[in-house]
């Protein structure tokens, strides 16, 4: 039922994630929502491939699964009021779960958390127009937090990952990653961090 993601394939994204560092608590900023003292589940988020595309569930998307993983470590390293806890026991039942219909509340409360964090990847792409033959990483989507007690969203972002960056210059921008395994493994890294940076106020 749940993906089995190779070993390789994990430890080369998570050393990505393991590259990033942690900032020090001069740099940090204030967090965008106060999280507190949570008990964090994360749930690896969807995927859409293509607009028309299937929806893959939660568990299914191999980048959603390694997502959750990187955001997992991410939290623990940079957020040490939030302990984030294991899904274990819930993980059949969010995967089983309607989209419309997930019981957040009732899952979070199963997993003994306080916070769920999970969400959508809708693109995932390796390829712009613009740079023919050229790897340029790109994912979009959104993420939401939901507050287990109220068994309601109190947090919904939109993403738009890229790497490397394209500010809105106009620029054309060429990757030096070696893969498309490094490309998609810096772009979960990167989504990782700017998640834990809104919510534990780590350094951009």
């Amino acid at each position: 039922m749940v993906t089995r993601i190779s070993l390789p394939r994990t430890l080369a994204l998570l050393l990505v994630v393991l590259g990033i560092g942690c900032s020090s608590p001069e740099q940090r900023i204030d967090p965008e929502y106060d999280i507190g003292a949570a008990q964090l589940l994360v749930v690896p988020f969807q995927h859409k491939q293509s607009s028309t595309g299937v929806l893959r569930w939660y568990y299914e998307s191999p980048t959603g699964v390694v997502l959750a993983r990187a955001t997992r470590l991410q939290m623990s390293s940079v957020c040490g009021a939030v302990q984030v806890v294991s899904d274990q026991g819930v993980a059949d039942q969010i995967f089983h779960s309607d989209d419309d219909q997930v019981p957040w509340g009732q899952i979070g409360a199963s997993a003994r958390a306080s916070h769920v964090l999970t969400g959508r990847i809708e693109r995932l792409s390796f390829r712009d127009r613009r740079t023919p033959g050229m790897l340029q990483g790109r994912m979009q989507g959104y993420w939401e937090l939901f507050l287990v007690p109220a068994g309601r969203p109190v947090l919904r972002r939109e993403f738009d990952i890229r790497v490397p960056e394209n500010p809105e210059s106009g620029r054309i921008f060429i990757t030096f990653e070696n893969s498309q395994l490094e490309l998609e493994g810096a772009l979960v890294a990167r989504l990782a961090q700017q998640i834990s940076s809104i919510l534990c106020g780590e350094a951009p």
